[in-house]
This record gives C-alpha cells, structure tokens and sequence, in this order.
C-alpha cells in the first residue's frame, strides 16, 4: 500500500474548508471531477472512506477526521515556516557567518560591532580557518579568501588587496641595528614561515635574503609571526594591516614588498537574504574605507 502525500491530506482539507465537492474544486483551482478522483485516491491509500456523501453534502468519517485533525495540523506548520522564511529573506535579522583567514578576523572585528549597532537583531560571526569554508554546503554566508573562486556557483562581491612589509620591534632594531638595505637581511634573524605558506609572496619573499647558514626560526602563521617579531625574535613579514596596528612593531622598511589579491564571496543561492545583503554592504564599506590601510601605501600612523 501507497504511503499517503501532502496531496491526499490537501484534498480533505480543501473539502472542509469548502464545504462541498464544488467548493473544494474551487479553493484548489480545478474542476469538481477532479476532486472527487483525488478523494478516491485518497481513500484508497488511507484505506478506509473519508466522507459520507449525502445529497450535495457529506460529513467526515471518523477516520476522516483524523485525517483532517493532521491536515490541519500540517498546514498551520506549513504556514508558520513558509512566513518564517519570507521573513529571513526579506527582514535583515538572524545571525551571518563570515569564513575568514586569521588575519582577516583580526582586521573584520569592529565590523561585528559596527553592524549590531546599526541593525539590532542581525549578529555577525566571525569564523577564522586557515582551511576554506564550503560556501554551497552552507558553512558559512560569506568567505574573505586569498585564493581565486574557481566554483562557478560562487558570486565575487569585492576585491582588495593586502599589503606586506617587513616589521621588527623596536628593542630588536636597537640592539642589533636596522638593515639599510634587503641585502642586509642576511646578516639578521629572520622569522619565516613554513613550507605549506612558501608559495605566496607575502609569506616567501623574505625567503631569498636568508643566510643558510644561520639558524631558523619558523612559524605556522601570522598570528605566531606577530608574537615571534614583538618579542625581539628578529624580522619578518606581516600584512600591513595588522603590523602597522601593533604598537610593538615598526617597518624595517617604508614600502610594502607585496599586493595579494583577496576576494569577498557569497554563494548565489544567498542572493535574495536580505541578512547577507546588510552585511554584505557592510562589509565592502568597511574595507572600501580601510584600502590605504590594507594595502600599507599609507604611511603608518
């Protein structure tokens, strides 16, 4: 035996709310013969009569009544999440998670401020991995990636740039002294980064000015590039943005030795949240105003 749809329990209801054959004919947009081969339909799945036919009218079986008991049931929930939804699309509240690298969430974290202040209800989360968050299986609303989309599902919504320079602390400068040149790096510290990181300028560039012969101090990321360098651990390579905010560092040298491209990404299935929109907007003003920043072509203040 069939298992009973939303279709068979669709008709019962449609008959009670119409009161007759006709009036359920009309509420559902077809004709009356149309109804009544659903109602057999229907009572054949069930297995047992629904209605009593008596004249032009009819009254529910008992078991009819159950099924409309559950129709009615199953409708109010179909009508409470169908508004829910609107609601979510259409009303910017709820929560947005933003997938960033961590040095992405170090710069983004006034954003989440920014955004509760001026949309009460509407939360943004900051979710920092070095690993890609998977925008189609719903991970994460939006992505803030140095690596260039490739899923054609994916919709570019901004593109920046960030800027790298050499930093090292002051005490370290004062102690062994400040290189004049790039050719005298070979004669400092250096904290570089490991192997899976090389492939990117911003993280491999200093790898050229390195004295093989002088021991080595690696690290995994930024975030430990940060502290190794404010501890006096020698120089190394930070986007701009974040070595320029720290009050422990200065740039060995004035300019940036690198621009890698980042991209802001929503999947296209987000493209009608009103949620992901706010912040979507959001966040491109908030980096459109930090470009000198990001990008280190501003001198540090």
């Amino acid at each position: 035996m069939a298992e009973p749809n939303w279709s068979d329990f669709r008709i019962i209801l449609a008959l009670a709310k119409g009161g007759s054959v006709t009036g359920a004919a009309q509420l559902l947009g077809v004709d009356a013969s149309t109804v009544s081969r659903r109602l057999a339909a229907a009572e054949e799945v069930f297995g047992a009569p629904l209605i009593i036919r008596g004249g032009g009218k009819f009254e529910f079986t008992a078991e009819g009544r159950a099924v409309l008991d559950a129709a009615e049931d199953m409708d109010a929930r179909i009508s409470a999440t169908t508004n829910s939804v609107r609601s979510m699309r259409e009303r910017p509240v709820g929560t947005v998670r933003i997938a960033c690298v961590p040095t992405a969430a170090h710069v983004l974290r006034p954003l989440v401020e920014e955004v509760a202040e001026t949309h009460p209800g509407l939360h943004v989360d900051l979710m920092s991995a070095i690993s890609a968050a998977d925008l189609s299986k719903g991970e994460a609303d939006i992505a803030v990636r140095t690596i260039a989309p490739k899923d054609p599902g994916l919709v570019i919504a901004y593109t920046f740039t960030w800027g790298s320079c050499l930093y090292a602390s002051p005490d370290y400068l004062a102690r062994v002294g400040r290189p004049e040149t790039t050719d005298d790096l070979r004669a400092h510290a250096l904290v570089r980064y490991g192997a899976p990181l090389l492939h990117a300028c911003a993280f491999g560039w200093v790898e050229q000015y390195a004295d093989p012969d002088r021991p080595a101090t690696r690290v995994e990321n930024s975030d430990s590039a940060r502290v190794m360098i404010e501890q006096g651990g020698g120089i190394g390579p930070l986007f701009c943005a974040v070595g320029d905010t720290c009050a422990g560092l200065e740039r060995v040298f004035p300019d940036p030795f690198d621009q890698m491209d980042s991209w802001v990404l929503y999947h296209e299935s987000a493209r009608g949240s009103a949620k992901v929109r706010v912040v979507l907007d959001a966040l491109v003003a908030f980096l459109k105003a930090r470009r000198a920043a990001l990008t280190g072509l501003a001198a540090p203040e």
